[in-house]
């Protein structure tokens, strides 16, 4: 009887590895299923704020490309007003049109760098 009870106690310890073993497999599925879940939300948000960083990207290029033409025609126009308050006897610091302008143009170097790094990072998504 001893040898039987310690086969039925061998048998029953195969069976609870066997139980336990399948209960791992199902518990890493859910655990799969959880982190592809995770993964996908993750991602389709990520997807959604790509795609408006990108649209605003492009919508501050498009508007520093035109704030950029402005700067290099005030350029152009800036010797030229100069040269007018000269010929009329005025002071070119008087003429608030070409201080801002001056400010303008300077800035406008700035923008260039940046609408570079604009581009840059539309490419390279």
């Amino acid at each position: 009887m001893n040898t039987l009870n310690k086969v039925y106690s061998k048998l029953n310890t195969e069976k609870k590895t066997e139980l336990a073993k399948h209960k791992i497999e199902l518990g890493a599925i859910d655990d799969l299923k959880k982190l592809n879940s995770l993964y996908y939300k993750n991602t389709d948000t990520a997807n959604s704020k790509i795609k408006g960083l990108l649209s605003e990207a492009r919508s501050a290029e498009s508007k520093l490309e035109d704030a950029l033409k402005a700067a290099s025609k005030i350029e152009s126009l800036v010797s030229k007003v100069q040269n007018i308050a000269k010929d009329l006897g005025i002071n070119e610091n008087k003429v608030e049109e070409l201080e801002g302008a001056k400010i303008a143009i300077k800035e406008a170097q700035e923008y260039k760098v940046v609408l570079k790094k604009i581009k840059q990072f539309i490419k390279s998504i």
